[in-house]
């Protein structure tokens, strides 16, 4: 592998930051070792933790790519970088819920636990200030946050996304309870023939237990940020049990 050069931070947020490199269509992401929940109104630092979700994020986008779902990710560069594609990211948060749990049962007063199916797919706008509030798909084209065409692609492919990671995880004795994902525009600078690339709708971020509400299948044991959101149990603990069932 040809030597990485890390440039400028383009982007710092609650659990990663983004880096320049020579290529206009690549980028450094670097996972880092902060906890947050509840709009990051609840913060720590646990030691590791960047190098645990930048493994499992990696397994579990190489996983899908090989069933055909294009992600961000290129590769690993060390413990806690990845090499990913630069992307214009969409300001939407996708959710898609198999049960009832979190923010569904507050707002709508469902029992925790309780089967959805077929499952619900939620968006809702990445916005801290305004607690990344749910939107319908006509608001959000309203907003300019995406065009509605734009809006039933990310949706498609968040939901065949997901039945790929149900079966990915129970393969490793994990069950999939709900899950949030993020979609970037990827418009590479040239194609293969050398011309402008075309724009598409591919997935971005991370897939980890900070983005998964997770159980072990036999057990029921925690396995997300659910244990720190709440104070359920050793979040450090969890994390590691989920990397080392996938492999890493």
């Amino acid at each position: 592998m040809a030597e990485i050069n890390k440039g400028e931070m383009l982007y710092e947020g609650k659990a990663k930051r983004l880096y320049r490199t020579d290529n206009p269509d690549e980028l450094i992401m670097e996972f880092k070792d902060s906890l947050t929940a509840f709009d990051a109104v609840k913060k720590d630092t646990l030691a590791g933790k960047g190098a645990i979700n930048n493994q499992v994020s990696a397994l579990l986008m190489g996983a899908l790519g090989e069933a055909g779902i294009e992600s961000t990710f290129i590769e690993l560069l060390d413990e806690t970088h990845s090499l990913v594609k630069s992307v214009e990211i969409v300001p939407l948060e996708v959710i898609v819920r198999y049960e009832a749990h979190g923010s569904l049962c507050r707002r709508y007063g469902i029992e925790a636990g309780t089967l959805i199916n077929p499952p619900l797919v939620e968006i809702g706008y990445k916005n801290d200030e305004l607690h990344d509030p749910f939107l319908t798909d006509e608001i959000a084209a309203l907003m300019g946050l995406a065009t509605l065409d734009e809006i039933a692609r990310i949706k498609y492919l968040a939901l065949i996304t997901g039945e790929k990671l149900k079966e990915i995880y129970l393969k490793q004795g994990v069950k999939l309870l709900d899950f949030k994902l993020e979609f970037g525009r990827f418009a590479p600078r040239t194609d293969k023939w050398g011309g402008p690339g075309q724009p598409r709708i591919i997935l971005a971020d991370e897939v980890t237990a900070d983005t998964c509400r997770l159980v072990d299948a036999a057990t029921g044991e925690k396995l997300d940020k659910d244990l720190f959101r709440f104070d359920l149990g050793d979040v450090g603990e969890g994390y590691k049990k989920l990397l080392a069932k996938l492999g890493g």
